[in-house]
């Protein structure tokens, strides 16, 4: 099994589906009211050249950005485009941090970006567009 989260962190209410698969995810709010997001990787998000695989990183990642939106909208969204830049690697048991910015909300759209990193080395920064769905 995985080790436990850093201190203050708790579990992401998403467990199930595909969330529930690449994670469990986990969330905590600053004093400041920054959301920090993170997981505890395994050997299940390796890849053969033993570095996390993109896709569990990035998957995290489309996450988070979600979360924003519709914590900023308070109404569901879906991504209509991620664009991603893989900047640097870190081994399976990794603890993986995430941090989003909702730049521009309109009725329709949300601008979004977000970043990983494992401990002050970045990882993954990434730009996307959501739409907003009304209900």
């Amino acid at each position: 099994m995985t080790a436990s989260p850093p201190e203050g962190f708790q579990l992401f209410w998403v467990t199930d589906g595909f969330i529930g698969h690449n994670g469990p995810y986990y969330w905590r709010k600053d004093e400041a009211g920054t959301v920090d997001f993170g997981f505890q990787t395994d050997a299940r998000h390796g890849n053969p050249n033993g570095v996390l695989h993109g896709g569990a990183v990035l998957s995290f990642i489309d996450t988070i950005l979600g979360h924003a939106v519709v914590n900023g909208a308070g109404k569901k969204c879906a991504t209509i485009s991620l664009d991603s830049r893989f900047i640097g690697t870190a081994a399976p048991g990794a603890w993986i941090g995430g941090r989003t910015t909702l730049r521009k909300l309109t009725r329709s759209f949300a601008f979004v970006d977000a970043e990983a990193f494992e401990g002050d080395k970045l990882l993954v920064t990434a730009t996307a567009i959501f739409r907003v769905f009304d209900s």
